[in-house]
């Protein structure tokens, strides 16, 4: 029998009731809000509202919504993955190394990259459903040694340069619309269509929803939550390669400023954390909610510690609601 079979997959409590719809709305809602925000900004810094403006906040938004992706497939399992800071890191960090700024070089390169997060994704997937280990506990063990590899790797002082070709993919355009920002809506498409409706779509949500129920089925719950992990590894290097183009160059602890965002992205877009809830459509409406408050704060000379504590307490403002929301479900039945 398989490792998981009578408990959640990812070694958190049984997942509850389903929450009512009353979820479902709060895209529609952060883009509502998202707009008045920006008829906010507009007016205390004219131009903001602009459409060379908003292209660069979509551009901006991009590598927030493609390392936001991952997460939102680990938390459709009801797990969590706090390694995305060192993973990124990591991966930016060997993919600028051994690019060195040549073109000639980025199969290699990207391969090498890549490598880094498909393989801690997988430890990550290895340890939480054969070991046993809770994802928190798991995915930030992951991060720490991350951090430490990243720093025996570089000596504390990441080299290389980006090549050209991903340089232009970072921070070009076509007709006025930067590649990132087409980039994103392609994977956006993809991702809403498999998760919707693809067979691996139903198995991701049909685990996270009742893991046992799932087992019973004939569904890998194994392989359903390690494939998550592993996903969610490679969108945190590809976003590693992406972000150090756009930056010009890979440095310690470029990471760090993506994990918060994201998890709020995900939970503020509907996602439930205890998994098979949610979807990538809301974490996208989220993550463009969230480049705007950001952008917003920074406009009102807002510091970044204090951007940070609104983050924090957005995050925990979601999760409360969700609780109060099963609750209210509870009573019903």
């Amino acid at each position: 029998m398989s490792a998981a079979e009578g408990r959640d997959m990812t070694g958190m409590a049984p997942s509850p009731r389903r929450i009512p719809d009353l979820r479902a709305a709060m895209p529609a809602f952060l883009v509502i809000v998202s707009i008045g925000l920006i008829i906010l900004a507009e007016r205390l810094a004219p131009g903001f509202a602009s459409s060379t403006n908003l292209l660069q906040l979509l551009k901006l938004a991009s590598f927030l919504g493609i390392v936001a992706l991952g997460q939102t497939l680990v938390m459709l399992v009801g797990g969590i993955d706090l390694s995305i800071a060192w993973v990124l890191t990591g991966s930016a960090v060997v993919f600028t190394g051994i690019c060195a700024g040549q073109d000639a070089n980025l199969p290699l390169a990207i391969a090498a990259a890549l490598g880094v997060g498909l393989g801690v994704g997988f430890l990550n997937g290895f340890g939480i459903v054969k070991l046993g280990i809770a994802p928190i506990v798991m995915t930030l063990a992951m991060n720490n040694i991350m951090l430490g590899a990243t720093l025996v790797y570089t000596g504390g002082n990441p080299g290389g340069a980006i090549s050209p070709a991903v340089r232009a993919l970072a921070t070009g355009s076509i007709a006025g619309i930067p590649w990132m920002v087409l980039a994103w809506a392609l994977v956006a498409v993809l991702a809403i269509v498999a998760i919707r409706y693809s067979r691996w779509g139903r198995r991701l949500l049909a685990v996270g929803e009742n893991a046992r129920v799932s087992f019973l089925a004939g569904i890998d719950n194994d392989a359903v939550v390690i494939g998550a992990y592993v996903l969610c590894g490679a969108t945190a290097s590809i976003t590693g390669i992406l972000f150090a183009a756009f930056s010009g160059a890979s440095f310690l602890g470029m990471g760090d400023q993506f994990v918060l965002p994201a998890i709020a992205a995900v939970v503020l877009g509907g996602t439930s954390m205890f998994g098979g809830r949610g979807g990538y459509g809301g974490t996208i409406a989220a993550v463009l909610f969230t480049t705007i408050v950001s952008t917003v704060l920074v406009i009102g000379n807002i510091s970044a510690g204090v951007r940070s504590i609104v983050f924090g307490v957005a995050v925990l403002a979601a999760i409360i609601a969700q609780r109060l929301l099963m609750r209210g479900e509870d009573r019903e039945t």
